[in-house]
């Protein structure tokens, strides 16, 4: 999903990782039944089977009860209609979502169940957006926002805290800079250049 697009920044606005993992699990289910059924109204699927043996959600901090709860909750440019009762959840994709569908830059590169390990939401972030771009480099600036570091002070500790996150999510990574402060500018600085371990 492209930067530009505004979904892409609303896909990531999360703080809570298990609140993430269930967005990101709803919105991938939706997006297969759309594409399925080409149903512009209301459709609807079951929630059985989240909360399974082999689900990549957190079971244990987790009941249907409350599973429910956090997603009659979201309130996301993605849906136009999001609710969920008696374990079915009932949604419509909003425009703008169908139209990035429409041009094959939907959600549909994440495997889940590489997530299931992750614990923090940084790491759970930058895995999502290593997956839908396996290599290349994100800026810092760019890092920054994603992961929320703004109210993090100290430049330093921003960058030590992408590091930890490129390292929880099994990312090989190099961050370059320049080598001191009299050192040239590079193109390739102030860029965390990576590639997805397969």
């Amino acid at each position: 999903m492209n930067r530009k697009n505004k979904l892409h920044y609303e896909l990531f606005k999360f703080e809570n990782n298990i609140e993430m993992k269930i967005f990101i699990a709803i919105l991938s289910h939706a997006t297969m039944v759309y594409r399925t059924n080409k149903i512009n109204g209301i459709q609807n699927f079951s929630l059985k089977g989240y909360l399974s043996d082999d689900s990549f959600l957190p079971r244990k901090s987790l009941t249907f009860k409350k599973l429910e709860k956090i997603i009659n909750d979201f309130n996301s440019l993605f849906f136009d209609v999001l609710s969920c009762e008696d374990k079915q959840v009932y949604f419509k994709l909003s425009k703008e979502y169908l139209t990035t569908i429409a041009n094959n830059n939907g959600f549909n590169k994440v495997d889940l169940y590489s997530l299931k390990e992750i614990t923090d939401i940084r790491s759970t972030k930058l895995k999502i957006l290593t997956q839908l771009k396996p290599s290349g480099y994100f800026d810092l600036n760019y890092m920054i926002k994603v992961l929320m570091l703004n109210k993090v002070s100290r430049r330093n500790n921003k960058i030590a805290k992408i590091k930890n996150a490129f390292d929880n999510s099994g990312v090989d990574f190099i961050y370059k800079h320049p080598n001191n402060q009299n050192a040239k500018v590079l193109d390739e600085h102030y860029k965390f250049h990576y590639k997805t371990i397969l």
